[in-house]
């Protein structure tokens, strides 16, 4: 069986990061992708996904994504139920993300955010350490011409 997701999409909110009991960081975020047009409509339809991502991965989202970040995601779908606090059974279909790569430049991250309703940002952002991009392949580097 394959249970295989590869998704291009903006995040929908800022990058939630939490610790399990064993201490293995987990974030959660919603990823918006587009649907192409149906029946001869020229507006597209977008769908809102759940991504929870662990480990390093979640910690590159966490400290280097927030609102609006067009990424690329590899992962799988899963699903999970639990007893809530009012003792209703919830279910939820989520991506697990092992992979997330940034698609805009720092550049161009930066203009998103100078163009978005201010909000207090963070004090400055130091650079990415290089083990964050040490399965980057600089012939993949869209952007290496600029």
């Amino acid at each position: 069986m394959i249970n295989s997701v590869v998704l291009v999409g903006r995040l929908g909110n800022d990058p939630e990061m939490r610790y399990a009991s064993s201490g293995t960081p987990i974030t959660n975020f919603r990823v918006a992708v587009n649907r192409p047009p149906r029946g001869g409509s020229d507006e597209q339809e977008t769908d809102w996904l759940n991504v929870v991502c662990f480990g390093k991965t979640a910690e590159f989202v966490a400290q280097y994504l927030d609102k609006g970040a067009l990424v690329g995601l590899e992962g799988r779908v899963q699903s999970r139920t639990w007893e809530g606090q009012d003792g209703k059974r919830r279910y939820e279909v989520e991506i697990n993300a092992f992979r997330v790569q940034a698609l805009e430049t720092r550049q161009e991250a930066e203009r998103r955010r100078s163009a978005q309703p201010s909000r207090p940002e963070p004090e400055a952002e130091a650079a990415p350490p290089p083990e964050a991009f040490d399965d980057v392949d600089e012939q993949d580097d869209p952007f290496a011409d600029q």
